[in-house]
């Protein structure tokens, strides 16, 4: 055994020494620092202080890092060099006076070798043993439970008797923290000391502050629980990669000073002008003025000031707080009969709201640019200012904040994108050097170990020579199998059960009746079948309502039943088809087995009462459908590994949002419980508040989600200004920051999305080949059905053609078949008519002169594809078939384009042999040519003329005037159109001009094209559709029960997009980019169906209440609790049981409730529905299911912001793609742009450094040889 050690610790030592050859540009291995080793490093210090020439040019070592575990490079760490002080193997700090640590798990730390301000040295037994103490993974263990511990305990408002020696116990740990630092790391001798790191000095300024207070200045402990709360930070240095986080943000942060800077000069100078504008008009009220008739103590009452001040003068709408703002201009809101506009009273939303003064107006700015609530604010300064202000509101929403926030994000994208491209590079330099080194460790470690087995088994059989090498061969690959199934997941000994319980191969018989289950569950119709029966359970699942009939109720749990016992059925043919332990090692199969287990607990559990949520997992049945989806496997997986790629920044986000909590719950929590009748009349809490921690969370939830302003008004009347404005500008500001980090993290994860990431599972390909399977025999159906009917082969295998090319276009994107000129060329290769050429008698069939040989070519300009060169078109086509025939062609009188760019010639060409009957030429005499070749060449002359209009410049133009006016004639029409009788008549002939026109274009473009080449052209479909509207809501003015048409008309202003070329480019890379992402909606149309069962089954019937007539208000639970209650009061013969306007009783209703939400426009309404509710008939309480916000805050993150984020990406990724495929080129310039770039290229590559040729004239070439020199 001693020599087998040191075999083992030889070739230890040599395969580390080869490993640290490949990982550091000075070899060197890890080396217990000690006296000399500092001498040295002094040495070198002042050599380099002595030599000034020096450069400077190396950079620390990212796998090297603090924090980080060493590589493999540097071999097995020995027992005496953990926790022991070693040379630092980072050539950047062989000169920084460093030296590093070591623990068992390998992790770096990195201290300061200066002894200095009361550091002791390095070599001190005494900081040795405390550098023992810091290192060791359970000190940093023990700091992370103290201060979760800490998290927890600051969340409790009541507090119980242990309060103290809990508080007690944790400052002597974190005071224990400190002073082991202190002394491991020294006070102030480096970078690497206690004073060195920020976070050091947040620790010891809290925990100073609380000695302080806590033994001084005990009267101000609201103050030290405030402090406290900055203990939640600490969790960022315990996790190496939140640090590294903070640091990257910080540098983006520094990188939108820029943005910042401008975006606060342009909220000053919008300030300025709102207070130049609006300084005073929020005051402008209607004050009750006493008439004529009225009694003269009226009349002496509005002479006394105080009359003005008193609110109930003032004239209110019904059901607002507010009084009614006014304005003494003539377009601003104007005051009933009986009163009159003056400026008394306060400004609205508790005085906040106004432009008094720089502050409240930057404010007000500040709340225009977030666009929260932006809509009051507006109708507040039209009503007192007047509507011609409506610019400035315009400019700041449209213009200033819109412009900013995509500044904004642009900027942090580009960050972004910095700090992951320098990750990239780094992980490449680093990637393969790791992989080399880690792959030669592992060879030399399974060589020693192969070698001592060896000499073991030698020294057991020294008399066996001839059977040696034979059982040295047996042994060596006997010790790698259990090595290697060492190496798996579970003990060796769950294997061996697994293989011998779990496999079941029992009989002949067995084996028999497995592989026929194995035929039967794997059979494709089978699981054709299967995917029917889940979108079957699906739509059962979507049936729920209310109310609900008992016939519906027995049909839905009929239908679960069934549903339960088919999964069944496929969970346990399964098993005995692929055994349990080929069952359960695809993840699919596992899942499955879990929806089965529940439904089968389902059928006992959901009769005890209380367990009526667990119905709530019938949701996961809808995702049984991804099996079959290889689109949602695929974003499942993306979303998986990319949410696991950032799980720091999400850890950040939520230890931020913990953070606020906490500190609004700690500075508000008391203010909100004593001056809460500030705020409501009844001096209960409001909804939103911090008095608790639950509360608060949700209070910075919703700042987060964009709403702010309502609950900082509650703020600043329980609080003061100097806390409630900085607290909320802190969450807003970092929190969005975080946010939009993490928005464009995701972004980018999914922007890289393959549809092809992963391998398409057997269930996915049994569906598909059972679909191929059915087309296969409908389409040999409909083939025997049309060759009885038709005679003649060719015109069959023409369909045969056609519909093999709609199979082959089935199989491609959405991006593909939006290019029409790839269509064009696939489908004549399919059909193969490349193979035929036009000959001179079948050119006659066309041409009515043997020497006339000229075509209408359908000018390119009106093209649907328009991005194609020659170049393109000739390395598209296959063989020289289309070259061939643009040769052939020529350009006539009226083209106005090149003919190798004319895409819709190509069409026309393609068009000839199809004039043809039957596919076959026919020759004609010269008598029949004479005949006709008069009325031929009319025909063409005509259409040559039609050409000509068309494609004329002038004809354009008019027609996109025409365009213009017919949409702006829309804006005309409103509700007073009957009072204007003479408007309205010339908008009647108006409209019957324009409906003429365009009727004339489309007659002159088929003339000139032909109605196929026309109606192949999809902006030319368009304008078709587009007429027929004008011609609908013409024939709907003339009869009454046409007289609905009439309000199609508004879809007329489509034809603006066809009109103008940029608009076209705009549109087209639109809509090639956005349609391939329907499979991505409809992953996220599924997650918000889950979630919109999820409401029906939780709030169906329960948003009934009972409301008071009178005051428009809801009953309390003390006066009505139910349904039937309500009913006994009816008011003037009404019934005051009504459901809320949006509500979750079906599917549908819950789709739109879902939608508000997502919108954050006036979904606290529907939360307030929610958490209110109690059961079906039962009059809802205030916040009497509090804990339902839970389900909104899942959807908000589950079912809005990820897929939202899905989306985006998917989106870019199609325009990064559209971009690829064009070469490159900016997706949104013209064809004209892009030949002008190809040429400005083309003139830039060319050698610009041609000799300049001297001027003829003496003069002249004097100077031009004096400037040459």
């Amino acid at each position: 055994m001693p020599f087998r050690c040191g075999v083992h610790g030889s070739q230890q030592n040599r395969k580390g020494a080869k490993l640290e050859m490949l990982t550091s540009p000075e070899p060197k291995g890890l080396v217990p620092f000690t006296k000399e080793s500092l001498e040295l490093m002094k040495e070198r210090i002042a050599k380099k202080h002595s030599e000034d020439d020096e450069a400077e040019d190396l950079q620390p070592s990212i796998d090297l890092e603090v924090g980080r575990e060493l590589p493999f490079a540097y071999g097995n760490l020995s027992p005496g060099m953990v926790s022991a002080p070693l040379e630092d193997v980072d050539p950047y700090y062989k000169n920084k006076n460093t030296f590093i640590v070591l623990n068992k798990k390998r992790t770096v730390f990195r201290f300061n070798a200066t002894s200095a301000w009361c550091t002791l040295s390095p070599f001190d037994c005494f900081r040795r043993t405390i550098i023992k103490v810091l290192v060791h993974p359970f000190f940093r263990l023990l700091i992370l439970i103290s201060v979760l511990t800490d998290c927890i305990f600051m969340t409790m408002t009541n507090f119980a008797d242990w309060r103290a020696v809990l508080e007690n116990a944790l400052l002597g740990i974190y005071t224990f923290e400190i002073l082991v630092k202190l002394i491991a790391r020294g006070i102030w001798a480096g970078p690497f000391s206690f004073i060195g790191d920020p976070w050091n000095w947040l620790d010891f300024s809290v925990t100073l502050f609380e000695f302080i207070i806590r033994y001084s200045l005990p009267g101000f402990a609201s103050i030290l629980n405030t402090a406290r709360t900055l203990r939640i930070l600490k969790t960022i240095p315990l996790n190496q990669g939140l640090k590294s986080l903070v640091g990257i943000l910080n540098r983006c942060v520094k990188k939108l000073i820029g943005v910042i800077t401008l975006t606060l000069l342009f909220l000053s100078i919008f300030s300025l002008i709102g207070m130049g504008l609006f300084m005073g008009n929020l005051k402008h009220k209607c004050l009750r003025w006493p008439q004529e008739n009225e009694n003269k103590t009226l009349h002496n009452r509005t002479g006394n000031p105080h009359y003005i001040q008193e609110v109930e003068n003032f004239y209110y709408l019904e059901g607002e707080r507010y009084a009614l703002l006014c304005g003494n201009r003539t377009d601003a809101s104007q005051c009933p009969e009986g009163y009159v506009c003056v400026k008394a009273g306060g400004n609205p939303d508790y005085g906040y709201t106004n432009f008094d003064n720089f502050g409240w107006a930057f404010f007000a700015l500040f709340r225009l640019m977030t666009q929260d609530y932006p809509e009051v604010l507006y109708h507040q300064i039209l009503y007192a200012s007047g509507k011609v202000y409506m610019i400035f509101f315009v400019v700041v929403s449209f213009w200033f904040a819109f412009y900013m926030a995509s500044l904004f994000l642009s900027i942090l994208a580009m960050a972004y994108e910095e700090e992951k491209q320098t990750n990239t590079e780094k992980a490449k330099k680093i990637e393969p050097k790791y992989q080399q080194t880690l792959k030669e460790f592992q060879e030399g470690k399974e060589a020693a170990e192969t070698k001592t087995i060896q000499i073991e088994m030698k020294k057991r059989s020294p008399a066996s020579m001839s059977t040696s090498v034979d059982l040295l061969d047996d042994g060596t690959f006997a010790h790698k199998e259990e090595v290697k199934e060492s190496r798996k997941k579970c003990p060796l000994c769950w294997y061996r059960f697994a293989k011998t319980f779990l496999i079941w191969n029992c009989s002949p018989c067995w084996l028999k009746w497995k592989e026929f289950v194995h035929m039967i569950i794997m059979d494709p119709f089978t699981d054709l079948a299967l995917a029917i029966c889940i979108i079957l359970n699906i739509l059962f699942l979507a049936l729920e309502h209310y109310p609900r009939s008992e016939g519906t109720n027995s049909l839905l749990s009929i239908g679960n039943l069934v549903f339960i016992g088919i999964f069944t059925a496929e969970m346990i043919l399964k098993i005995i088809a692929m055994h349990p332990h080929g069952y359960f090692q695809v993840g699919w199969n596992i899942f499955d087995s879990l929806i089965v287990f529940h439904g089968l607990a389902e059928l006992y559990i959901v009769t005890v009462q209380g367990m009526a949520l667990f119905q709530l997992f019938r949701m996961l049945r809808i995702f049984k459908l991804g099996k079959y989806w290889p689109t949602f496997t695929n974003l499942m997986w993306t979303l998986g590994n990319s949410l696991l790629a950032l799980k720091n920044l999400i850890l950040l986000l939520f230890t931020f949002s913990f953070f606020s909590a906490v500190l609004g719950l700690k500075i508000f929590g008391v203010n909100y419980e004593n001056c809460v009748c500030n705020i409501d009349k009844g001096c209960q809490l409001p909804r939103w508040h911090m008095h608790d921690f639950f509360h608060s969370y949700l209070n910075v939830f919703r700042i987060l989600c964009g709403e702010w302003i309502e609950t900082l008004w509650d703020c600043l009347e329980v609080a003061s200004r100097v806390t409630c404005i900085p607290f909320y500008m802190m969450v807003i500001l970092i929190g969005n920051l975080l946010i939009f980090y993490l928005f464009l993290a995701l972004v980018s994860s999914f922007s890289s999305y393959k549809s092809a990431t992963i391998e398409e599972n057997n269930e996915a390909k049994n569906l598909r080949l059972a679909m191929a399977r059915i087309k296969k025999r409908i389409n040999s159906m409909l083939l025997k059905t049309l060759c009885k009917k038709q005679n003649a082969p060719k015109e069959t295998m023409e369909n045969v053609n056609d519909m093999h090319v709609k199979e082959t276009l089935s199989d491609n994107t959405l991006f593909e078949l939006s290019d029409t000129q790839d269509f064009f060329k696939e489908k004549e290769k399919s059909s193969g008519m490349e193979k035929h050429t036009m000959t001179e008698n079948e050119s006659q069939s066309l041409i009515p002169s043997p020497s006339v040989s000229e075509t209408v070519p359908i000018a390119s300009g009106e093209s649907d594809i328009e991005n194609l060169d020659n170049k393109e078109i000739q390395s598209k086509s296959g063989d020289g078939s289309s070259k061939e025939k643009l040769k052939q062609s020529s350009s006539s009188e009226c083209s106005t384009v090149d003919i190798a760019t004319s895409e819709e010639e190509m069409i026309y060409e393609r068009e000839k042999p199809k004039h043809l009957k039957n596919g076959h030429g026919w020759r004609s005499s010269p008598g029949q040519i004479s005949r006709e070749s008069k009325k031929g060449k009319i025909w063409q002359n005509v259409r040559k003329t039609c050409c000509k209009i068309v494609e004329n410049s002038w004809f354009k133009c008019f027609i996109g005037l025409v365009t213009l006016l017919s949409t702006a004639t829309l804006a005309f029409e409103d509700i007073y159109i009957n009072q204007r009788k003479t408007i309205k008549i010339l908008l009647e002939y108006a409209d019957m001009i324009f409906t003429y026109i365009f009727i004339l274009e489309i007659l002159l473009k088929w003339m000139a094209y032909g109605f196929k080449a026309y109606f192949t052209n999809a902006w030319y479909r368009l304008d078709f559709m587009v007429v027929i509207v004008f011609c609908l809501s013409l024939i709907g003015k003339f009869r009454e029960d046409l007289k609905p048409l009439i309000s199609i008309k508004f879809l007329r202003a489509l034809r603006v997009l066809s009109q103008f070329e940029r608009m076209k480019v705009v549109v087209r890379a639109l809509i090639k980019t956005t349609l391939p992402t329907a499979n991505v909606f409809l992953v996220c149309l599924m997650i918000w169906l889950v979630f919109s069962i999820m409401g029906v089954h939780l709030f169906a019937g329960k948003f009934y209440e009972c409301i008071d007539p009178t005051s428009g208000e809801r009953f309390p639970v003390s006066e009505v609790m139910n349904k039937s209650q309500c009913e006994s009061l009816v008011f003037n013969e009404s019934m005051p049981w009504e459901n809320a306007k949006l509500n979750f009783d079906n599917v549908g209703n819950g789709f739109l409730s879902l939608l508000q939400v997502a919108t954050f426009n006036g979904w606290i309404t529907i939360m307030n529905s929610a958490v209110d509710s109690i059961a079906v008939n039962m009059q809802p309480n205030f916040e009497n299911n509090i804990y339902m916000y839970c389900y909104f805050i899942n959807f908000i993150i589950f079912g809005l912001f990820l897929p939202l984020s899905i989306l985006t990406g998917a989106i870019v990724a199609n325009f990064k793609k559209h971009k690829i495929k064009q070469g490159g080129s900016n997706i949104f310039i013209t064809v004209k742009q892009k030949k002008e770039c190809r040429g400005l290229k083309k003139f830039m590559s060319e050698d610009s450094q041609r000799p300049i040729p001297p001027p003829r004239n003496k003069l002249q070439g004097l100077i031009f040889v004096l400037n040459a020199c």
